[in-house]
């Protein structure tokens, strides 16, 4: 882990921000949807988050043949009821899932962002650092 992840006394201290957006579509629609995650996701990394990104789940879902949407959501919830952010990709406003997603941020006052620039602002006005 690189010393710019920890504090003076050795505790991790990048936010922890939950990559939402639209997944579910044709199989090739889909993958698009997963490329414009990945894409915001690195995107966010870059500037000093840490990210947890859902669609990263097909792989578990191929590997262990989950079949339900229950099983892909189920995995993916605890990672946002800890996150310290949402940061939604661009086409998520027709996503039934990301829908139900910002309503459970926002029953945990966890802040939702589309912008960078304004996710940054707000955490440099927090002054604790969260720990996993």
């Amino acid at each position: 882990m690189s010393k710019n992840t920890m504090d003076k006394e050795g505790k991790i201290k990048k936010k922890k921000v939950y990559i939402a957006g639209k997944l579910n579509a044709m199989a090739v629609d889909y993958l698009h949807n997963v490329h414009k995650m990945m894409v915001t996701a690195e995107q966010v990394r870059n500037a000093g988050y840490s990210v947890y990104i859902p669609a990263i789940d097909l792989t578990m879902g191929i590997m262990f043949g989950w079949e339900n949407y229950e099983d892909y959501f189920d995995n993916s919830q605890p990672w946002l009821m800890v996150a310290d952010a949402v940061f939604l990709t661009p086409g998520w406003e027709t996503s039934p899932g990301t829908k139900k997603e910002m309503e459970l941020a926002d029953s945990l006052d966890i802040p939702i962002f589309s912008d960078l620039k304004a996710m940054n602002e707000f955490f440099s006005k927090v002054k604790q650092p969260t720990l996993f």
